[in-house]
Formats: structure tokens, C-alpha cells, sequence
């Protein structure tokens, strides 16, 4: 399922407590809050589960608790204030029905374990992503590196079939595709897809770009560094000079007597670097990635 209709920036965080103890068995945090998620869950699961009484929403600090209880498990989704809250405890329910569907045999012999609900997060991020991402970007795995800690965090939903779907993702990734023509090649259905390039793109595992087309007009930023000249040769500098925020790149292609995929190549390594922008005041950002 997918959250249309919802906004998934309103998220804060989501809790799924087992009602019989009261142990967490899964809680995924979307954005920072002003105060302590698990304070705000523990306290309205101690008035549910402990004192039992019957509490639906709670507000704390302008945030909402919606609060939807099924056969197992006790669902808690902390949102920012909205209009409408019906859809989104709609969408709780879906989550914990959806959830005790597939787990019914663990909560009957109930272990402890909870290791096994992590691989529940995919469907989760399907319903409320961590962030709504435009299919046609491109998306471009990062180099991992000791020297930038920050990047390609460990996901802690790459488990089991999840952890299979990101590899596959993952190979698909070529800097050329877009985020679309990589979840149609998976076979995998849209919400399911963009779940897995929101878990890509929260963690660092990938930056995000405008696709680059004959069609795709170009400005120069910046002269092209000296390594890149030396790797590339002086095309690229002919590439640079031609793109004057007006021309397409299948003209500047022709006009150039030069190949249209080596020019798109070129023309996108320079976008990567900061020497090329797309045209227009308001678009020339190149990556789009990052926390919103």
C-alpha cells in the first residue's frame, strides 16, 4: 500500500508494542522530535496496557499519538498536527492488521525474540516512506568510505527478503536509470520499490539526480578542474563551453560531430562534479538527496 493521500512528512515516529507485557517489537523514527519518543509511547502505553483504559489519541508538545490496538500488538503513530486524522489511523490499522496477519504464530508461542519483526519495516515504509521521492531522479550509489563515517549507514531493515530486495536494487544502480525504470526492471510494485530507495536514501547509501536527456539544457557553473580535462580530454571542454543554458544536448551532440550517449556521459560526469547546471534559476541544484 501506498500513502497516497497522506503526507508522510507529518510522521514522527511509529511504535509497535506487544499488549501483553508491553515489550517494543518494532518502532521506526522518521524526524527528530523536541521530546523523547519512547518517553511520550511509554507513558500512554502504561495508561493502555497497565491501567487499561481506553485511549485513542494523545497530544504532547503539538504532537499527536494516534493510538489503535489490535489482538497482539498496540500501534502508536506520533504525527505532527494535520487537518484530517482519519487516514492516517486508517493507515495504522492496515499496519497492524497487516502485521498480526503475518506474525499470528509467533505471538501464540510468544519467544522474545523480536529479531524477526524488523523485516516488517518494508511494509511499513511502503504505507509512510521516510520521504516522498520523485521517480524520475536518478539515483547514484556512493562510495563507501572510512573517511565519511555519515555515509552508507547501516540499514538496520536489511534483513531476510528485505535485505534481498536491496541487493537487487542495488545492482540495478548504474547512475543512468531512474528510480522508475529500476523498480519496473526489480518487478517489485511502486509503494514496495520507493520503500526501498527511501531506506537507501535515509541512510546514505545513494545520491539523487535529474535524469540527463538529449533534451536536457545545460549552464556552466564553474570551469572544469584540471583532473577531469585529463581524464576526459578536451571534449569535455568543448562540451562546457557549448552548454550556455539555451542549447539541447543532442544539438550541442551534432554540432560537435561527437556521440550523443558520449556527450550524455560526459554531460552528466560534469553535473556530478558542479561544472554543469540545469538551466533555469531555480533548478540548477544538481543533487536533490538529503534529509528534508
Amino acid at each position: 500500500m501506498s500513502a497516497t493521500g497522506l503526507d508522510s512528512e507529518k510522521v514522527r515516529y511509529i511504535s509497535l508494542v506487544r499488549k501483553e507485557g508491553g515489550e517494543p517489537v518494532l518502532g521506526i523514527p522518521y524526524r527528530e522530535m523536541s521530546v523523547d519518543p519512547d518517553l511520550v509511547a511509554s507513558f500512554v502505553l502504561a495508561v493502555i496496557i497497565f491501567e487499561n483504559r481506553q485511549l485513542r489519541t494523545f497530544t504532547k508538545e503539538g504532537y499527536v499519538v494516534l493510538i489503535e490496538e489490535g489482538s497482539h500488538v498496540v500501534g502508536l503513530l506520533i504525527i505532527d498536527k494535520v487537518e484530517e486524522e482519519e487516514p492516517y489511523r486508517e493507515a495504522l490499522r492496515l499496519i497492524i492488521n497487516t502485521f498480526e496477519a503475518r506474525y499470528e504464530a509467533q505471538f501464540k508461542s510468544w519467544s522474545g525474540d523480536i529479531r524477526p519483526f524488523r523485516e516488517f519495516a518494508l511494509f511499513i515504509l511502503a504505507v509512510f516512506p521516510y520521504r516522498i521521492l520523485d521517480p524520475n531522479l536518478v539515483p547514484t550509489l556512493i562510495t563507501g568510505s572510512e573517511a565519511v563515517p555519515d555515509h552508507r549507514a547501516k540499514i538496520p531493515w536489511a534483513v531476510g527478503e528485505t535485505d534481498k530486495k536491496l541487493e537487487l536494487v542495488k545492482e540495478y544502480i548504474n547512475g543512468k536509470r531512474t528510480i522508475m525504470d529500476i523498480i519496473e526492471a526489480c518487478g517489485f510494485d511502486e509503494a514496495e520499490g520507493m520503500a526501498l530507495f527511501s531506506m537507501l536514501d535515509r541512510y546514505k547509501w545513494i545520491t539523487l539526480s535529474r535524469a540527463v536527456t538529449d533534451d536536457t539544457v545545460l549552464v556552466k557553473l564553474m570551469e572544469p578542474p584540471a583532473v577531469l580535462i585529463g581524464a576526459y580530454g578536451e571534449h569535455l571542454v568543448h562540451i562546457v563551453e557549448q552548454c550556455d543554458g539555451t542549447r539541447r544536448l543532442g544539438q550541442i551532440a551534432n554540432d560537435l560531430n561527437l556521440n550523443r550517449d558520449v556527450v550524455r556521459t560526459l554531460a552528466k560526469t560534469l553535473v556530478n562534479a558542479g561544472v554543469l547546471g540545469f538551466a533555469g534559476t531555480s533548478d540548477r541544484e544538481e543533487s536533490v538527496s538529503g534529509e528534508p
